[in-house]
């Protein structure tokens, strides 16, 4: 059965959906009255708060002082509501102080699997985090934001509503972005792209494709086309390659453009040859 600590707090209206091993360690809370699942293996290791409706998955470890679901930072929004909730998936690392909102919308904040949630990190509502994604201490994401898998968010980075960061990508520390960061990039200044992740692409074992995305960079960035022209001059010459055609399918995606670059003269003199 369960190991819940006898000073752990949990409102009776709850409905209560625990797997058998599950740890709430000592003075965590769960807020009521909304359903709270949490699956095998997930610990609460103390002074965590919980308010449904919630589902968290399998082997989670969720550090002291965390607080998940509860309702959003918008003035618009009434707290009474218990909404769409929060879906938190497994293996996820959820350190002191981090705060996961629930949706205002129909679908749920979503935080996949395997990911590194450092301390006082922010997830917003209705924001959505995919698989091995790391937020360094107190990475802000902004409500209705994507973090697709793999990405890093250095400390003391944000981005704006409604942001994207593609696969792959980084964002450096007390750097934002209001425009979607593409796949593979990085972004080391305020909301300028500076180059490709080369050493996140080599240490992935994705050598190969460095090659044809330096090219595919320099078309983005510095021969003047449109994102649609830039998507066609990918698919034409570069189709072949899979992280180019991911790069391609993101720009044609976008709704808030793509961050921009810096000049042309400093990348000339980064990239690799």
């Amino acid at each position: 059965m369960p190991d819940i600590h006898a000073t752990a707090i949990i409102d009776p209206a709850i409905e209560l959906d625990l797997a058998d091993d599950v740890v709430i360690g000592p003075y965590c809370i769960l807020h009521g009255p909304s359903q709270i699942t949490i699956g095998a293996g997930t610990r609460l290791l103390a002074n965590v708060q919980l308010q449904g409706p919630i589902t968290i998955g399998q082997g989670n470890t969720i550090y002291p002082f965390a607080s998940l679901g509860f309702a959003p930072q918008d003035y618009g929004y009434d707290a009474s509501i218990p909404g769409a909730g929060l879906v938190v998936g497994d293996g996820n690392v959820i350190r002191e102080g981090v705060t996961l909102q629930r949706a205002t919308g129909d679908n749920p904040t979503r935080v996949g699997d395997h990911n590194y949630l450092m301390a006082y990190s922010h997830v917003a509502h209705d924001a959505r985090v995919d698989n091995h994604v790391t937020l360094v201490n107190n990475a802000m994401v902004a409500g209705h934001a994507h973090i697709m898998d793999r990405a890093i968010m250095s400390g003391g980075s944000g981005i704006q509503q409604f942001t994207r960061i593609g696969r792959f990508a980084i964002l450096s520390g007390n750097v934002g972005v209001a425009q979607d960061l593409p796949p593979f990039m990085m972004a080391v200044r305020m909301k300028s792209v500076d180059t490709l992740n080369v050493v996140g692409l080599r240490r992935a074992g994705l050598r190969e494709h460095i090659k044809p995305l330096t090219r595919a960079f320099d078309w983005l960035y510095h021969s003047g086309l449109s994102n649609t022209g830039f998507v066609a001059k990918v698919e034409a010459e570069l189709g072949d390659d899979a992280l180019c055609m991911e790069l391609a399918d993101f720009v044609r995606h976008t709704k808030r453009g793509i961050t921009p670059c810096r000049g042309r003269e400093e990348w000339t003199a980064r990239k690799l040859r």
